[in-house]
This record gives structure tokens, sequence and C-alpha cells, in this order.
């Protein structure tokens, strides 16, 4: 499946009416998302069903601010570290005034009754389905995910009036399936043998704390040196939450007075609602209890905020189409005061990148470059499939990726296992994304890898070479001992590298706070610049995927930069000395 959209609309306008009566297809899906179907077995209430839509203004000058937002994150410019404010931001990127006045005259005109609110650049519609069939000259309908039985109200196309274009670039909820599938991608869990609070340690470790089938914080923190790390207090630490997944503070400190290395086994961390999100004391999330978890006990005693954030975009009976929350997520973090604002986000959830629209996958990455340049390193697990599971794309084999892995302007991280070397995880997530180019931070190293490489010669054909590439960097994956519930468990999957990671660039952001410096901000540019170096190459291993589809699928771990590795894993102790050299 891909999503069909219309890029070039000013040479289309050409041939269409541009009365304001005329509309043209604006969005359409060729057909319906894999695992998803037709449901015909319950009837909507159409007058009595309301939809929340949220109509995306095109934002002027977004070329220009991503030239400023790399600019801000690129050491040796003269914007180097040098954040914006929320209301910068939006100055530099609103809608025009015009563009508010013809989508609030096409509303008056078509749905007078709904209630219409504008808010930066974003119009917000509330109305019944039959009356937003009406706007946008559609027809909604149920489907049924095949597997979790999750039911949403969408539509395959809708359409706009021809004078809109230029001025709206996304309509949603409408096309956008996937949100039910930004699912936490943790592969496996099960509860270990051995109850709390201790744990069979293994007689011969290759790290000290480190076992075959045992990862802890110990072991995490002799394998990427940050054992002897300043006991730090200075910034904020952010862990996202979705899918109604709860972190637990009773967990959190059983976890931490059995694991705890640093000084902190006293830490808690506080939990904020977001979108009507709630922060109960039961049930356990696995997903979020690993993320706060290895997280919290990694950045010492810096405080960590959960954004317990509602919303699933499904539709059950009749009532409201509640609206997904990955956007009102992002936009909550941009409009917080500096103060509020974390340093370091882990973000443990993706989907895959040929299920989400266009217009909502490119409004999204705008929204996390806009957080990067407010001074925010953001962390994405690169996924659990490897180079893709259903492996088809617009018919043809195919490599497939994730998103928001893909996206240029997040650090994406991959998996490893294993310690004596490490090695990259076979499901761990990689490859080149079919929607963003190739970012101008790894163009030279992924260019290298393209030309050197001999192990991927084979499968050439199955991946987009010019899309921007990952993972950046990875981590341990596998076998990561947690607590749910009073007991302790056993948990896999790059939503264990990507906490991981963002607990180690917490304290290097939280000791350049300490010594009067800014935080790292969006970490790709130097990353890749001035801290390449401060990386354990993995050599060894490979991702794969695709069964049954393509022989031989996957990227091998080899010297340098690879899209089964990324950089490698992270070394503190020498990413600390970039850290603090870095202006």
């Amino acid at each position: 499946m891909r999503l069909f959209t219309l890029p070039g609309l000013a040479s289309l306008l050409l041939l269409c009416d541009a009365r304001p009566t005329s509309s043209i297809v604006f969005e359409k899906l060729d057909s319906t998302p894999v695992g998803w179907a037709l449901d015909n077995s319950a009837k909507i209430d159409k007058d009595g069903t309301f939809i929340t839509l949220k109509i995306h203004l095109v934002n002027q000058g977004m070329d220009a601010f991503h030239k400023l937002a790399m600019d801000i994150a690129t050491p040796g410019h003269p914007q180097y570290g040098n954040h914006l404010d929320h209301q910068t931001i939006l100055e530099l990127t609103a809608p025009k005034e015009e563009s508010v006045r013809f989508v609030q005259d096409w509303l008056n005109r078509e749905v007078s009754e709904a209630k219409v609110t504008v808010e930066g650049d974003y119009v917000t519609v509330e109305a019944t389905v039959n009356s937003v069939e009406k706007l946008l000259k559609t027809e909604y309908k149920n489907f049924v995910h095949e597997q979790t039985k999750a039911k949403k109200l969408r539509t395959l196309e809708y359409s706009l009036p021809t004078a809109l274009v230029g001025h709206v670039d996304m309509v949603q909820p409408t096309t956008f399936f996937g949100l039910q599938q930004l699912r936490s991608t943790i592969s496996e869990h099960h509860e270990l043998e051995e109850e709390l609070p201790g744990f069979h340690i293994e007689a011969i470790q290759a790290v000290t704390g480190c076992t075959g089938t045992r990862i802890t914080p110990t072991c995490l923190a002799n394998l990427y040196n940050f054992a002897n790390a300043k006991n730090q207090t200075a910034g904020l630490l952010g862990v996202a939450g979705f899918l109604e997944e709860y972190a637990i503070k009773a967990d959190f400190t059983t976890f931490l007075n059995n694991n705890a290395y640093f000084s902190n086994k006293g830490k808690s961390f506080t939990c904020t609602p977001v979108n009507g999100g709630t922060c109960p004391s039961s049930p356990a999330g696995v997903e979020a209890n690993l993320d706060v978890q290895y997280a919290g006990s990694i950045s010492s005693s810096i405080p960590m905020t959960y954004y317990s954030t509602a919303g699933r975009g499904q539709w059950i009976g009749s009532g409201t189409n509640t609206n997904e929350p990955y956007l009102e997520f992002l936009n909550y973090l941009l409009a917080l005061p500096a103060a509020s604002l974390p340093n370091t986000l882990s973000i443990s959830y993706g989907d895959d990148e040929d299920t989400v629209p266009l217009s909502y996958a490119t409004n999204a990455c705008n929204l996390f470059s806009q957080l990067g340049a407010r001074g925010v390193s953001i962390l994405v697990s690169s996924g659990d499939s490897g180079v893709g599971s259903s492996c088809k794309l617009n018919g043809k084999s195919s490599f497939t990726t994730a998103f928001p892995a893909a996206c240029p302007w997040v650090t994406t991280v991959g998996g490893t296992t294993g310690n004596s070397p490490e090695s990259a995880w076979s499901s761990g997530g990689g490859g080149f994304s079919e929607i963003f180019g190739r970012p101008s931070y790894q163009n030279a190293t992924v260019a290298n890898w393209l030309a050197t490489d001999k192990t991927h010669t084979a499968v050439t054909s199955y991946f987009n070479a010019s899309g921007r590439a990952y993972p950046d960097i990875s981590a341990q994956a596998t076998n990561f001992v947690i607590v749910a519930s009073g007991s302790s468990q056993s948990v896999s999957g790059t939503s264990c590298s990507a906490p991981t990671t963002a607990g180690i660039f917490q304290l290097l952001n939280s000791g350049r706070i300490a010594a009067g410096k800014k935080g790292l901000g969006f970490l790709n540019p130097w990353l890749y610049g001035t801290a390449s170096s401060g990386f354990t190459d993995i050599k060894n291993g490979k991702i794969s995927g695709c069964s049954g589809v393509i022989s031989g699928a996957g990227f091998s771990a080899v010297s340098g930069w690879d899209p089964a590795t990324g950089l490698g894993t992270p070394n503190y102790e020498a990413l600390l000395t970039f850290a603090t050299s870095t202006a």
C-alpha cells in the first residue's frame, strides 16, 4: 500500500476549475493498509457520532527554518546552541493570514453548525460524521485490525476545494490508520524464574554485571563506560507514553532498590497527563515500566517526567472518534516554557512508514525539527522487524522502513545483543526511508558505505539508497530485567535501546548544563561530525527480515557506519570529552 498525494498541485490547478465550489481529491490510499479490513458488522450512527477534525495550514518558510534548525545543531556554526523559544518558531513558520481566512470561510459555508477553533497552524473542527463526510466529499467506514481487533472510523480518500490547495496540507483523522500500530516495539517479555530481590548471576562475565541472559543497569554502566559518571541533578529527562501504557512508581522503586548503581535509590519520577491522559497506580505497562526504569536508573538523580498521553484514534460505537495522540503530544511539548522542556526525550514507539500518510509524516517530522531547535535531544527506537515483515511496496518486493525512525530530525537507535563482543541484533530495525531524502549530516558517511561495502550488493534493488538512512547509533536490545506488577521480567526489543541511550545522553546534557553550557539539542550533526569516534564500532552480526519474500534480506554490521548498527554503541567517557569541549 502506498499513499497517493498531490505534491505538484500548482500545475494541477491549471487543469481544474478554481471556482469555490470545485474540488479535487487531495489524498487517497490505493488500498486498505496491511492488517486492516472493512468491517460491516456495526452500523455507524453518522448523526450521533462526532469527529474532531484537525486541519493543518501550510507553514511558510519551512525550508528556511530547517536550515536554521540545522545551523543551530551544527558545532562550529555561529548559530550553534542558540535554541529558539516557541513564539519565535511560530513567527518563523506561521501560515499565511489568508490561509486561515479561506479555511474559515469554507467551514462557515459548509458546516456552520460545527465548533471551530484556530490555534497556531491548526484549525480544529468538531462535527458529526455526516457533516464531515459532506465537507470532505467522502464516506467514512468502519475498519477492523485483523490481529488486535481494534476498530477505526476512516476513509480511503477525501477531497478539498481547489481554492484551498497551497493553504492546507493535512486533514486527519481521515486516511491515517497507523496509530493502533504505533505499538510498543518490545518483541517479547516473560517472567523470570527467580523472584525479587535477588537475580542469579552467571559465574563468568565478559563485562561486569552482564550475563548471556540478563541485562541490568550495572551491566550497561560497565559496557558503555558510564559507571563513574558524576551524580547529577541538572536538567530534565522526558519519556513518551502512549496507548494506556502506565508507568508505576512502586515498580520503579522496587527496580531501583535492586538494580540502581548510582546513589539514586530514593529517586522517583513525575507523571504528566497529556491530551486527557491519566496517571493511575495500576495496571503496570511493560513498555512504560521498561522506559522509566532504564532511562531513570541510568540518568542518576536527574529529574524525569513520564508523559502519559491519551488517545488511540479509534472509534467505538457512537460518541466521539478520539483523536490520535502523536501530534497532540508533540504540540504539547513545543508549547512548554523552556524551564519545563526536557533536554532529552525517549520514544519507544513506531509504525511502518508506508502506512503513514505522507502529509502526516511530513508534519510530524517538522514538529521534531522544531523540538530539536528548542534544545531537545530525541532518541527513537528503530523497530523490531529488521528490514521489514510484509516487504511489499507498490506491489513490488521491497525492504520496508519505520516511522518516526526514518525522520531525519530524530536520533534513531538500533539494537545489539551479546557483549563479548556486541553484535547486531537480528530483529533490530534499519534501512533507508522511502519518503525522506538523505540529510546533509550523514551524506559523506552513508555515501562511503554505499561505495565501499560489499555485503549489500545483492540487495541494492530493494532499498532507496538516496533516502535518510538509519539507525544513527545502537545499544543493547535483548534480555533486559525489569519489574512489572512487583515481579521481575525479561524484555527484548529496541524499546530497550532508546531509553538506555536517552539516559546516557541526558547525563551528557546535564553535564553541559551544570558547566554553564546549553544542552546538545538535535544530536545528529554533532554525532556524525565531532563525536563520531565516541562510539564502539559494531562489526558483527546482521539484521534480517522479509521472511519468505526476499532471500538474503538484511544488512550486515561492518567496519564504520552501517544500516544495522549505525555509528555503533555509546562510550560515555569518550562522548563526555567531546560534549564538554564543544562550545
